[in-house]
Parts: C-alpha cells; sequence; structure tokens
C-alpha cells in the first residue's frame, strides 16, 4: 500500500470509528446550587407532577415515572405516591401545571413526610423519524426544593439526543423515548451523588 493509499484508509478509518469515540463523551448535565442541604442522607422524596411544556403526549409523565423508578433503582430512595401527593393538590387547590408556593410546598412536605421534594419541567420531547433510525430528543429542567423550608436547593437542566449514543454500525443505539429517559435520569442522579447528595443508608 502506496502513501496516498494509506492516507486515504487512515482518514476513512478515522471517520468510520468517530460515532464510537463521541458516544463515550457524555455531556454533563448543568447544576446549581442555590443552598445546602444539611441532611446527611436521603431517604424518602416526593415527586411533584412533572410540567410539559413540549408537544410530546403524556411526555410529562413517562419522564416522572421512569425518574422515580430509577431514583429508587440508584439510590434506595422511597417515593411518595402520586395519589398521595394529588389528594394535597386538591386539597390545596393547586392545578397540576402550577408550581406550589413556599409555603405549600412546607406543606406537602410535611403532610408526606418527606426531606425534599422534585419538580420537573419538559422543555422539549419528541422523536425525529429519520431514514435509518428513530433519534428521539429530550431536555428538562428539574427543581429540587429543602422539604422543611421550602427554598429552593439545586436546579439542574440536562438534554440529551439518542444519537449521543450511537456506537459504530449503530449497535446499542438509543431510538426510544422510554431508553433515552432512563439514561438521562441516571445521569442526573449520578451527578448529584457526584455533588454530595447521598443515597439513603450512606
Amino acid at each position: 500500500m502506496n502513501f496516498t493509499r494509506c492516507r486515504y484508509f487512515f482518514l476513512f478509518l478515522l471517520i468510520a470509528l468517530l460515532p464510537g469515540v463521541s458516544s463515550c463523551t457524555s455531556a454533563k448535565p448543568l447544576l446549581e446550587k442555590k443552598n445546602v442541604y444539611e441532611e446527611e442522607s436521603i431517604c424518602k422524596v416526593a415527586l411533584l407532577p412533572f410540567i410539559n411544556s413540549s408537544r410530546f403526549e403524556q411526555g410529562n409523565l413517562v419522564m416522572q415515572r421512569v425518574f422515580a423508578a430509577e431514583l429508587s433503582r440508584l439510590a434506595g430512595i422511597e417515593i411518595s405516591s402520586e395519589g398521595d401527593v394529588q389528594n394535597i393538590y386538591q386539597e390545596l387547590r393547586i392545578f397540576p401545571n402550577q408550581l406550589p408556593s413556599i409555603e405549600q410546598l412546607r406543606v406537602l412536605g410535611s403532610r408526606l413526610d418527606v426531606q425534599l421534594i422534585i419538580n420537573g419541567r419538559i422543555t422539549e420531547m419528541e422523536e425525529k423519524i429519520g431514514d435509518i433510525y428513530v433519534n428521539p430528543v429530550l431536555a428538562l429542567t428539574l427543581q429540587v426544593y429543602d422539604a422543611k423550608s421550602g427554598k429552593t436547593m439545586w436546579t439542574t437542566y440536562h438534554r440529551r439526543e439518542g444519537s449521543d449514543y450511537r456506537k459504530v454500525m449503530h449497535f446499542g443505539l438509543v431510538n426510544t423515548m422510554t431508553q433515552l429517559s432512563r439514561i438521562t435520569s441516571d445521569e442526573i442522579i449520578e451527578e448529584w451523588f457526584a455533588e454530595g447528595m447521598k443515597p439513603c443508608g450512606k
């Protein structure tokens, strides 16, 4: 193989492997700490009804339930039932797409006996149909509140696409919204751990 052919061969090889290389690097969730949480570990939280600002039908329910499952699985955290949260919303006359006031957050925290309250807003959610595969897209903002004071502790923003995880020849492709929701949830939760939130019992 002469020099010219060798150069083109290595150029082709580099282009072919770029998707696999890019899948190894992940954009971290953007996290803003507003207050310091002093509890040693988190054992029980409440998820408020996530708000859907996207056009994906029931996208907020998909993300909320996946996030609850991953928070429980990865950290051993107990999640208050959706029914209990909805009952208190009705009693306090809070609409599902309405953010509770600080005082209402404190009531929710006391009634549910939780340490943290988490609210989510889906800002982008869609499944882009391509020629070969479906590329799901998800962007959301999560706010974490201290259940006792009602103060905002952390705000986290994260955006991911299924194509972010594409590997050579499409092996391991993330092509469903459920898959992307689970991976995005894991990345957010892992970032929270890295920033000091402690799983139950740790």
